[in-house]
């Protein structure tokens, strides 16, 4: 191993850690991201978190950069191409990223969003589960 080499092991180690810890007022996230929509009617596609595209489906899988703090989330009518946003304002804290390895934007079909993270394959949320099957009746 040259100098250079185990020169920058040590920084790039630093800067790593760093990114990992989330330091500083405008700390992000590496993670695993999907989306869960609960509306019969309708399919959504590019559900965006912040402008980037995140997985869909549950099945769907993206790796994206998550912040903390106010988030802007939005989604297309597969049908219509019509834009959704959510309707209540989303708030991602350091506690509900720090560890996690997947975070689930759930979509419900009143437009409201309710944001999960876990370290496990996300999964439905109860609430959406409930409101899918009244709708499916």
């Amino acid at each position: 191993m040259n100098i250079k080499k185990l020169l920058l092991l040590p920084i790039s180690l630093v800067f790593s850690a760093a990114g990992c810890a989330g330091i500083g007022p405008n700390a992000s996230y590496y993670m695993g991201t999907t989306s869960f929509h609960y509306d019969p009617s309708y399919s959504p596609y590019m559900v965006k978190l912040n402008g980037s595209e995140i997985g869909g489906g549950g099945g769907g899988m993206n790796t994206s950069l998550v912040k903390i703090g106010p988030q802007t989330i939005t989604w297309k009518d597969a049908k219509t191409g019509e834009i959704h946003s959510a309707k209540n304002q989303v708030i991602i804290t350091k506690e509900q990223l720090k560890g996690k390895k997947y975070l689930a934007a759930h979509l419900y079909p009143d437009d409201t969003v309710e944001v999960t993270t876990s370290n496990n394959w996300p999964n439905p949320t109860e609430k959406g589960s409930k409101w899918l099957n009244q709708l499916k009746k």
